[in-house]
């Protein structure tokens, strides 16, 4: 290896090793059939687990979504101690719904966590991950920044490095990932390891024996997919020319019952999703028109709150008075795309419900003659909205 010296022993299943990896593989089993038959135009998403040693066994040290298109490919890293409703309805951590009620179960939680049709999933097991990684050979990376992960009882992986080019093996190069650096954050040794697994396959497509040796170590797989069609979509993917897009659900920390849980911040994981999943351009205020009514009666509402959007991008189409001055909560009406009134209620300085005309029916009918044409949205300001003077 060259540079700094790296030091490796065997790994037992590091938990937040695997996430550098697994995007790589998890494009082999991408455009094959699964729960309700993979789309013909090979265009689709699937759910990726990798298993580790727990003390009960074997348990989803890592997992998430990979997203195939014509316009390139998205892995999209999912904690896997994120909280889904289970079957119950009671809140369940995304991989232990998976290991106590099976992958189909996780994958319909993850079709409600990310709105999108996810098609099946597919699970392999950490050694079998840097199996797949060893059979490519030493994957050339250059480290920015100096990391150090340090074996502990249960956990084999250990690296300690400066910056420099490398030569890693597939269990080293987990260990970077799992490794703390106090300059490069685990999101950006994700994305450099996964791109350097990528390059590394390329430069050894042509190889008969590693081709072997990472077929053997796919095929061992649990899916619904056959290993043949494993391996002709791993051809087909590790090619040049491939757009990749990562990235990670954002979560944050709820307390529920004297418990912590972590859970999906649901706009803005609605945000990732559009645009490195389905490939849409991120929407912007310029590209909203709001007519405002003041529905407080607090003197200038509409006026104070005109003057707040404009100042952050938004077209104003016209302000006025409410048909009464008694709402008690702000209202966002979406006439158009919801995206838009998503990107509105995350702008305001106060919590304002979306809903729909149909959900407005009395106070919409009166104030729709008011509303111009082309309007996006409608802003009722109501009770507890403050703008500023």
């Amino acid at each position: 290896m060259k540079g700094n010296p790296v030091r490796k022993t065997i790994l037992c299943g590091a938990a937040g090793a695997m996430l550098g990896a697994v995007g790589l593989l998890v494009w082999v089993l991408a455009a094959t059939q699964d729960r309700a038959g993979w789309p013909s135009d090979g265009s689709g998403t699937l759910l990726w687990v990798i298993e580790g040693a727990t003390g009960d066994g074997l348990g989803a040290d890592a997992m998430g979504t990979l997203s195939l298109s014509p316009a390139g490919t998205s892995v999209v890293f999912v904690p896997e101690d994120v909280s889904v409703k289970g079957r119950d309805g009671r809140l369940i951590e995304l991989g232990d719904l998976g290991a106590d009620y099976g992958w189909n179960a996780c994958c319909h939680a993850a079709e409600a966590l990310l709105g999108i049709p996810v098609a099946g999933y597919v699970v392999l097991t950490a050694h079998d991950v840097a199996a797949f990684l060893d059979a490519l050979g030493p994957i050339p990376i250059e480290l920015p920044a100096p990391v150090s992960d340090r074996e502990t009882p249960g956990r084999g992986a250990s690296i300690d490095s400066g910056r420099g080019e490398y030569e890693l093996s597939g269990t080293e190069i987990l260990a970077y990932v799992e490794g703390a650096s106090r300059e490069e954050v685990v999101s950006e040794r994700r994305a450099r390891a996964l791109r350097a697994i990528l390059a590394a396959a390329e430069a050894s497509a042509g190889e008969t024996d590693a081709n072997e040796t990472a077929r053997r170590a796919l095929s061992r797989a649990r899916s619904n997919l056959g290993a043949d069609q494993v391996w002709s979509v791993w051809r087909g993917l590790s090619r040049k020319g491939m757009a990749l897009k990562i990235s990670e659900v954002p979560t944050s920390v709820i307390v529920r019952d004297g418990v912590g849980r972590r859970v999906a911040m649901v706009v803005e994981t609605e945000k990732l999703v559009a645009s490195a999943v389905r490939a849409r351009a991120l929407l912007t205020p310029d590209q909203i028109s709001v007519t405002i009514f003041n529905g407080s009666g607090v003197r200038l509402a509409a006026t104070r709150a005109a003057e707040y959007l404009q100042t952050r991008g938004f077209r104003v189409a016209r302000i006025g008075n409410a048909d009464v001055f008694t709402y008690a909560t702000s209202y966002v009406v979406r006439l158009t795309e919801e995206p838009k009134a998503w990107i509105l209620r995350d702008t305001l300085p106060g919590a304002a419900k979306i809903v729909a005309p149909g959900e407005f029916v009395t106070h919409y009918e009166a104030l729709r003659p008011m509303v111009p044409v082309g309007t996006d949205l409608v802003l009722v300001v109501g009770a507890g909205m403050e703008f500023g003077e």
